[in-house]
């Protein structure tokens, strides 16, 4: 092997690593460290973060971690606003029949 060879291979084994360590959606939204991580380096790149690939897999993760997959487990039950058999006395505190006693006069007079 020549100079040549081993400098070309030295550098594609140094740039390997970082292309390997670009994390998926996936692996983002089960490691929530790695998640804020990429997302405080997406917010120093600035504008840059637009057309940086990492970012958009940190953006897309985020949104999945927030909104969900859609499916959800949340079953709605329907609500009865007007129950069909209520047991509700309207004047709870009203004159009853069954007393025998005459009522007291207004103003206890």
């Amino acid at each position: 092997m020549n100079a040549k060879t081993l400098a070309i291979i030295g550098i594609f084994s140094i740039a390997t690593p970082a292309w390997a360590a670009a994390p998926t959606i996936d692996q983002l939204v089960a490691n929530p460290t790695l998640l804020n991580t990429e997302m405080d380096r997406c917010k120093h790149l600035g504008m840059a973060a637009n057309d940086d690939a990492r970012c958009r897999n940190a953006w897309q993760a985020e949104n999945k971690r927030f909104f969900g997959t859609g499916a959800g487990t949340y079953k709605s039950t329907p609500v009865d606003v007007f129950p069909s058999h209520p047991t509700i006395n309207p004047q709870p505190n009203s004159q009853r029949a069954s007393s025998s006693k005459a009522p007291d006069p207004p103003n206890g007079q």
